[in-house]
């Protein structure tokens, strides 16, 4: 069977339309110190919460930091997940979608204690590569992660408390004479 310039051309076309592309494929390849130039804080952790913005926006997850290969910042942190900080969907949109998973981040300052990346960021699931290590070095550790803040959760229930209280005691002042009576011996 002979096949024309034009067939094998389209061909091509098929195949490459069936064949997945990295989301990454429209970035600019630059090196570990380039990424990290551009970079406030520098990354290793974990995945902790994954959410969706809403049907057309870009995904948002929690992350907690385990080592410091450049900055810092406190505790756990949110963090969006592609460039339009939380708008519409882009082709370059970071892939973090599994709670639990470790990921290396590198992170753009977005205000309010957020934290943004892409897929052109350098970002990239697991442990930071032999390139990385070797341009960052071992990193810092980050301090163990405060609790969360439990605040509202005790001023509820002392809230309760104290409603149990007062209703005990106005029961009891309400409830009439007592029943009870003493006898002499």
């Amino acid at each position: 069977m002979k096949v024309g310039l034009f067939g094998a051309v389209a061909l091509a076309v098929v195949i490459a339309g069936l064949v997945p592309v990295a989301a990454d494929a429209s970035c600019v390849q630059t090196s570990v110190a380039e990424r990290a130039a551009m970079a406030d804080v520098v990354v290793y952790g974990t995945v902790t919460e994954t959410r969706q913005t809403f049907a057309a926006a870009g995904g948002v997850i929690r992350f907690r930091p385990e080592r410091f290969l450049k900055g810092t910042f406190p505790g756990e942190v949110e963090v969006y997940l592609g460039p339009s900080k939380g708008g519409a969907v882009t082709s370059v949109d970071y892939q973090a979608a599994l709670r639990d998973e470790a990921h290396t981040l590198y992170l753009r300052a977005a205000g309010n204690n957020t934290w943004q990346t892409d897929a052109c960021s350098g970002s990239h699931a697991g442990a930071p590569t032999t390139e990385e290590s070797a341009f960052f070095g071992a990193g810092t550790s980050a301090p163990p992660t405060a609790p969360r803040d439990n605040t509202p959760l005790v001023l509820g229930a002392v809230a309760v408390a104290a409603v149990a209280i007062a209703a005990a005691l106005f029961v009891r002042s309400h409830s009439g004479p007592s029943t009870l009576t003493t006898t002499s011996p």
